[in-house]
């Protein structure tokens, strides 16, 4: 595979980067790009300089897959140049800002692309709970869900976790917190996600459906890593879990048995989507109660980017 990246600045860049040089995947030729790149900006990959070049420079056509880790405004613009060039083009970053098709790859199968797509990563809480809603809409409808996500630092980028550390850092010190910001160390903050609605329609569009209710809340954490999701759902139908629980394995989704192993500290940094089943709560056994645990950087964006690569290389490249 022909690679170019756009944007290399930021843990979701270094972590594909990271994960791009062990995970098997065969690229012939790599050229990075930034919008404003940095006078002399290189980064190493493979044991070789890579040289961070303007991206008004790009030849699409030298590619077969330019991947976006950098907000553009002309995204479109540049997706339409490079799909016409015959480079497929994958928004890891755009969380709904772009016109791409949203897709989670646990829900692709074994589709086939023979043609220049453009494709943008959905939000980091779509990805991790659309495979598992997944797991129980087979011979069912969902009628509402309710999800409280538990956002940590790196939710709020690089910054987050930076202001995350010099925290806790200064409190441990018995030192008190600078400046007139929200502190994230040693406190809850409870909200509305910005783009709870979003992951509402993502949610729907992906899976094919519409929910009667749902409602998306959020809850800032004092951890550095890692998001987890505590999910309520409630169905049309009676549900056997034993069947849901055999979905969710075949889909690679790694289901926890023990309360006390399911941890944001100890999963986090683990490729895969965590799921804790709980209990059903009502005598009809139409409601589920769930928690789900993704990392928000390393599952959301990078593992699920390096998927995308692998079905592009299986069907076209």
């Amino acid at each position: 595979m022909r690679l170019a990246i756009c944007g290399t600045e930021g843990p979701i860049a270094d972590g594909f980067l990271e994960q791009l040089e062990t995970a098997g995947v065969s690229v012939t030729a790599l050229a990075a790009f930034a919008t404003e790149p940095a006078e002399d900006a290189s980064f190493r990959y493979d044991g070789k300089t890579v040289r961070v070049q303007p991206l008004a420079d790009a030849d699409y056509t030298e590619f077969d897959l330019l991947v976006v880790f950098e907000l553009l405004e002309a995204l479109s613009d540049v997706a339409d140049a490079a799909n016409s060039a015959g480079c497929h083009l994958i928004d890891v970053v755009g969380q709904g800002a772009s016109d791409g098709r949203v897709v989670v790859p646990e829900l692709m199968g074994d589709e086939r692309v023979d043609y220049p797509v453009f494709w943008t990563l959905p939000s980091p809480v779509v990805s991790a709970l659309a495979p598992v809603l997944g797991g129980l809409l087979e011979g069912n409808r969902i009628s509402s869900l309710s999800a409280l996500v538990c956002e940590s630092a790196s939710s709020l980028g690089e910054s987050g976790t930076r202001q995350l550390a010099a925290e806790t850092a200064r409190l441990m010190n018995g030192q008190g917190i600078e400046g007139d910001g929200v502190q994230l160390a040693f406190n809850l903050i409870p909200g509305i996600p910005q783009n709870a609605d979003y992951c509402v329609r993502s949610l729907e569009d992906l899976l094919g459906t519409q929910f009667e209710r749902a409602s998306v809340e959020s809850l800032q954490v004092p951890l550095f890593y890692g998001q987890t999701i505590q999910l309520k759902v409630a169905l049309e139908a009676d549900f056997q879990l034993s069947h849901a629980l055999e979905l969710w394995r075949k889909s690679g989704i790694h289901l926890v048995e023990n309360n006390k192993k399911f941890s944001p500290v100890s999963l986090a940094e683990d490729d895969r989507i965590h799921l804790l089943p709980m209990p059903a709560q009502d005598a009809a056994n139409r409601t589920v109660s769930l928690w789900v645990l993704a990392d928000n950087v390393r599952k959301g964006a990078v593992v699920n980017t390096i998927k995308l690569m692998e079905i592009l290389i299986k069907s076209s490249i």
